[in-house]
């Protein structure tokens, strides 16, 4: 008998939906691209069967919408959308702080205020993949704090409008990542002192500016 255990393989299915989902997050597939089917699996080379199952999901999760009577198109980040999933995330993440504070369990504060410590300005342009990645996780954890499973739930169906969001802004606005890690560091280090006041305080003023800021570039887009 030995310790090696058995190979997760993902489903197809699932991995041409991340690859589609990705895409549309990241930018690459911007709001109102046309998407084809059959391209999109050409392109993936797979069938457009698990392509097409792959569309479906993603207009439950409101990034695609049918165009015509065979066609998709990816949905437009409007200020509605910003709006809506920020007051989500205002109503959401406080409420992980709270059942931090309420536990009192010293090692999951110090875990969560250990985020980001690995981080220096400025942030390499190669290393954003990773810190969007941190920056998820620590947001994600935060909620997670909140014991409570319908929350994580509804953060789990917003989840890939909160990281269109990120990086829709983060190209958009020269330096807003730098701001960011400031803004992170300011609550983590409330969560360090066990100030969970200024910690609450903190993050819904990052919430804040992350969400005016979007609006404000999305109305330049509009005028411009």
């Amino acid at each position: 008998m030995t310790s090696l255990g058995r190979i997760e393989t993902v489903p197809l299915s699932d991995r041409t939906l991340e690859a589609i989902r990705s895409a549309i997050i990241s930018g690459e597939l911007p709001g109102g691209a046309s998407l084809s089917d059959r391209q999109l699996a050409e392109s993936l080379a797979v069938s457009r069967t698990p392509v097409r199952e792959a569309l479906h999901r993603l207009k439950e999760a409101g990034l695609v919408e049918p165009r015509g009577r065979s066609g998709w198109a990816v949905t437009h980040f409007t200020e509605q959308d910003v709006r809506e999933v920020f007051q989500l995330r205002k109503l959401l993440e406080p409420v992980g702080l709270d059942a931090l504070e309420a536990a009192g369990n010293a090692e999951k504060m110090d875990y969560i205020a250990s985020f980001f410590r690995d981080y220096t300005h400025p942030i390499p342009s190669g290393s954003y993949q990773e810190y969007f990645a941190c920056d998820d996780a620590f947001h994600k954890s935060l909620v997670d704090c909140s014991g409570n499973s319908r929350i994580r739930h509804f953060y789990e169906i917003i989840e890939s409008h909160i990281n269109r969001g990120r990086y829709f802004l983060i190209g958009s606005t020269s330096g807003r990542i730098e701001e960011t890690l400031e803004e992170h560091r300011a609550i983590t280090q409330a969560i360090a002192d066990r100030d969970f006041g200024r910690a609450r305080t903190e993050l819904v003023n990052h919430l804040s500016t992350g969400e005016k800021l979007m609006i404000r570039h999305l109305r330049q887009q509009t005028t411009g």
